[in-house]
């Protein structure tokens, strides 16, 4: 059900079950909703592992300092800092050797989003890579200026971080709706971007249509200063945020504890957090990848949860379909965020194909 039909009955306002649905990307006006597959196409890949959660430290100001370690990233462990930007200061925590290939990872879009995300991904990639994770602007460490938020805000971003603190040519990786945000950057800087890893992609059949007028109601309902307070904190209550989290971002629920189901209540609480949210839910950050995703001229790894429901893994052969330089791995038992639920296999996967080998075949991987 998408949320902005949910939004408009009376009836359902009071279920949390309702309102965890505008926590991820099948809560966002304009998604299509689909059984989760059971298989892959031919020629695909699935791999199979666990991983273990990092540890998340505290936010550093003032750009990349000598030593120190900040929550940039809610990442893991790493030295922390922040760019200043025209529209707000982005926080980003880094680790691994100066020398090393750079590699910038970048979150998801919703309700309570940081780069907590990849904290089982950071400190492990960073034994191979140097290793930056950003807060976009909204969410976790950075600020979180009250104004509307567009498709091109996160492309913008990504840029410019690249640009003025990487200052090389760098891998991305991006999760759920930031990795369709990410490619029209990709396209337009290929010698600022290497390789890509895109997570549970949507822009073919997921949050890839404009949000219309019922879109501008629902985004001017949630920047209202008490109607939208209101709905806002119903979706980030613990109730809503342990409902998404273990029906549709994870495949196992059991992993989703206390502990986590905190640490995204904490972010989605910050002051300002509801306006990066309120675009999301409305359908005002929707974007199609039709007649772009084909331009994109780097090597591309897919990787997708075979259990994910709003980005059901049938939406990757669109992917595979529409340009040969993508390919694709399917993890086994994991939704929405295999790089967390399957960590270890992961962190394999992306490796190998960063540095340029072969990937892993089926059945090797985890084992």
């Amino acid at each position: 059900m998408l949320f902005a039909k949910g939004w408009l009955s009376t009836a359902k306002i009071g279920s949390c079950r309702f309102l965890a649905r505008g926590l991820g990307p099948g809560g966002a006006l304009g998604h299509r909703p689909a059984s989760p597959a059971r298989g892959c196409g031919r020629g695909d890949e699935v791999a199979e592992g666990v991983g273990r959660r990092g540890a998340s430290g505290r936010r550093a100001r003032g750009g990349e300092p000598e030593a120190g370690e900040g929550r940039g990233a809610g990442a893991a462990r790493g030295r922390g800092g922040a760019l200043p930007l025209a529209r707000g200061e982005l926080a980003y925590a880094v680790a691994g050797e100066a020398g090393a290939p750079p590699v910038l990872l970048v979150h998801g879009v919703y309700a309570g989003a940081s780069s907590f995300e990849f904290r089982r991904n950071f400190e492990a990639l960073s034994r191979d890579f140097r290793v930056y994770a950003i807060d976009l602007l909204g969410c976790g460490a950075s600020e979180r200026p009250e104004r509307g938020y567009g498709p091109d805000d996160v492309a913008e971003q990504v840029e410019g971080f690249a640009r003025d603190v990487i200052g090389a040519r760098t891998h991305l990786v991006a999760s759920s709706l930031s990795a369709a945000l990410i490619v029209p950057v990709a396209v337009r800087s290929p010698r600022l971007f290497g390789r890509l890893v895109l997570i549970c992609p949507t822009g073919f059949g997921s949050l890839d249509r404009p949000s219309g007028r019922l879109g501008d109601a629902i985004h001017a309902s949630f920047r209202a200063p008490v109607i939208g307070d209101g709905l806002y904190n119903a979706i980030v209550s613990k109730a809503g945020i342990r409902y998404y989290l273990g029906r549709i971002a994870y495949h196992d629920g059991g992993l989703v504890d206390e502990d986590l189901v905190w640490d995204y209540y904490r972010t989605g609480h910050q002051p300002g957090a509801k306006h990066l949210a309120a675009a999301f839910v409305s359908g005002k950050l929707n974007f199609g990848l039709k007649g772009l995703w084909s331009r994109v001229p780097q090597k591309t790894l897919l990787a997708w949860g075979q259990e994910a429901r709003t980005t059901p893994l049938r939406q990757a052969e669109v992917f595979t379909r529409g340009n040969p330089r993508a390919e694709l791995r399917v993890f086994r038992d994991a939704a929405l965020l295999p790089h967390d639920e399957r960590a270890e296999a992961f962190n394999e996967e992306v490796r190998r194909f960063l540095l340029g080998g072969k990937a892993a075949k089926a059945g090797q991987v985890g084992a």
